[in-house]
């Protein structure tokens, strides 16, 4: 199989992992193209609805953090954050342990991806802060990695090893701007209030039904860690407008100052941030462009599909705009 092909599961699989899970009259099978191309995934139509199914690979996912990630989701709907609904075994287990593979089924949840509008972006908001209310009262374990995207050192030494296979002065001058504009966002304070947060809020894991939001999914990343990072975050995500092609020398860095200002008010409408939210937000969403990227163009060379010297020359552009805007940025989430 090439290596960037899709996984994907067998029909034993199927009827395995739906026996297990209890559910029966199996009328039709999709696959689902979305996220990890390693992760299998497919919503399956039967008599008692549908449900996605996703299998991945044991030793990579890891279980523990498998199931600290069905805790935190179970947490939050039973707290009535809105969330897919997590199907068991017979013995009350989010997840199935067959081989070398863990496989996971959940209810499969109808809804639009967000299309850059100010009610949206408030919804999405409200929802981030309504799922911390809600894990505020989960007990923290062992199993939420420590790590996360500011302050981390991985992020320098992904540049500095980016730099060392540089090609040309151009690449370098990139990662040098890039690793000292990181070291000066962290270097900037942000409230260290903290606490379990989703970690990878973003439009593509936020399901709407027009300004409603009907589902936040994927909980994989949740861990223990400063309530604002995953706020800066949900701004950067959410802040800036769309990419037009497949071309980053052709995208423009460019903001969505209504979605920016909203996915914080709509925050600030459900639950009060830290002091210092503000001023915190611009240098964390520079850490937050910075470490999603470095890390796997360190390691493959690229970014999904797109180049990795591209990636980071965008990167740089859109940082250097959020670290300009940082004032501005500042004043809009007040």
């Amino acid at each position: 199989m090439p290596s960037d092909a899709r996984a994907s599961f067998s029909t034993s699989e199927i009827v395995r992992v739906l026996e297990v899970f209890g559910i029966g009259g199996l009328k039709s099978l999709a696959e689902l193209p979305a996220g990890s191309r390693r992760a299998a995934k497919l919503v399956a139509t039967c008599e008692g609805g549908a449900y996605l199914l996703k299998r991945r690979d044991l030793l990579t996912a890891g279980l523990e953090r498998i199931r600290y990630a069905s805790e935190v989701h179970r947490h939050a709907a039973t707290m009535g954050v809105p969330c897919a609904r997590l199907m068991t075994t017979a013995s009350d287990e989010p997840f199935l342990v067959e081989g070398p593979y863990i496989y996971e089924v959940q209810g499969f949840v109808q809804g639009h991806r967000f299309a850059h509008q100010h009610d949206q972006a408030i919804a999405a908001g409200a929802a981030l802060a309504r799922l911390h209310d809600a894990l505020a009262t989960f007990a923290a374990s062992d199993a939420a990695p420590a790590s996360i995207y500011c302050r981390n050192p991985s992020v320098p030494a992904a540049l500095r090893k980016i730099e060392s296979k540089a090609t040309g002065p151009a690449e370098r001058e990139v990662c040098a701007a890039l690793l000292a504009r990181y070291e000066r966002a962290a270097n900037s304070p942000w409230p260290e209030v903290v606490g379990v947060t989703h970690s990878d809020y973003h439009p593509g894991n936020v399901l709407l039904d027009g300004a409603q939001v009907v589902a936040i999914i994927d909980f994989d990343s949740a861990r223990v860690a400063p309530i604002v990072s995953d706020l800066a975050n949900a701004a950067l995500q959410f802040g800036m407008a769309p990419l037009v092609g497949g071309d980053p020398a052709r995208w423009e860095p460019r903001f969505n100052e209504h979605c920016l200002r909203a996915i914080v008010r709509g925050y600030r409408s459900v639950r009060k941030p830290p002091k210092g939210t503000s001023a915190s937000i611009a240098p964390l969403m520079i850490q937050a462009a910075i470490a999603e990227v470095v890390a796997p163009v360190a390691r493959k060379g690229a970014f999904g599909h797109i180049d990795g010297r591209a990636m980071l020359d965008f990167v740089d552009r859109k940082t250097q705009r959020i670290e300009e805007s940082a004032t501005g940025i500042a004043t809009l989430c007040a």
